[in-house]
């Protein structure tokens, strides 16, 4: 495991900057690219003194890299020249340990949905990244998948039921109807839903389905329903319109106690 990811970072760091650069279609100023750059990589802070160090770094690696005033602004662009047959050219961006560890840590705390069709999605992504890894870089990642251990989670909570995401996914992509069978709690007769499905949330280890009723005649009120609770699925030929809602603002309403 590398003692210092924070260099990591400024790799990654320093190539988005790079691909930034090469696809802008016209100088970006310090501010422009300092968003490009936190939205790329997730940066909470990233400062201009760091983003010149980083620029003349480049520039001292023979990367075309200019700094020039803006036109009708007192402005300063950066912008990366590429000649014909002359300056640096971007090699493909290669993954690093920082990716794949984070990328693992990941899995992990996903490892609840195993037997799932997402969890079919998390594995062959995973075999198609190690497959394409040189084998020193394998060897250094088993070494950082030792550092981080993720627990506290009901491992393949939804295994016996692998369809039940796919189909409420579907629904919800189609914007489609569903009948659900809801298991009721102690010896009370299960009952069955209609809904208008809008989202899956996923709190690990629990999977809730967002959903508004299909009955128009009362007063719409959106519900949160443990996927968990649902015995069966069954899409209806009748469509609706995503209505337009705050769902972190729901979601976090249904979370307050009482």
């Amino acid at each position: 495991m590398p003692r210092n990811l924070s260099r990591h970072e400024q790799f990654l760091r320093i190539f988005a900057l790079l691909e930034i650069l090469s696809t802008a279609r016209k100088p970006l100023d310090d501010q422009s690219l300092l968003l490009a750059l936190r939205e790329r990589l997730g940066l909470s802070r990233l400062s201009a003194r760091t983003l010149h160090r980083d620029c003349d770094f480049l520039v001292t690696c023979g990367y075309a890299i200019s700094h020039e005033p803006l036109p009708g602004d007192r402005k300063y662009g950066w912008q990366l020249s590429q000649p014909p047959g002359g300056g640096k050219k971007i090699p493909a961006e290669p993954v690093t340990v920082l990716e794949l560890v984070a990328f693992m840590v990941g899995r992990d705390l996903l490892r609840t949905l195993e037997g799932t069709v997402l969890w079919s999605g998390i594995e062959s992504l995973r075999h198609k990244i190690e497959a394409a890894l040189p084998a020193e870089l394998l060897q250094r990642l088993e070494s950082a998948r030792r550092v981080f251990h993720v627990i506290g989670f009901e491992t393949a909570r939804y295994a016996a039921r692998p369809r039940l995401i796919s189909a409420l996914s579907a629904a919800i992509t189609d914007c489609r109807e569903i009948q659900i069978v809801e298991r009721a709690a102690a010896e009370a007769p299960a009952k069955p839903l209609r809904l208008r499905p809008l989202r899956l949330v996923i709190h690990p280890p629990r999977v809730q389905l967002v959903a508004m009723p299909a009955d128009e005649t009362a007063v719409a009120e959106p519900i949160l329903l443990d996927i968990e609770r649902i015995d069966s699925v069954q899409p209806l030929d009748a469509s609706f319109t995503q209505p337009d809602i705050d769902l972190e603002a729901l979601v976090e309403r249904f979370q307050q106690p009482g």
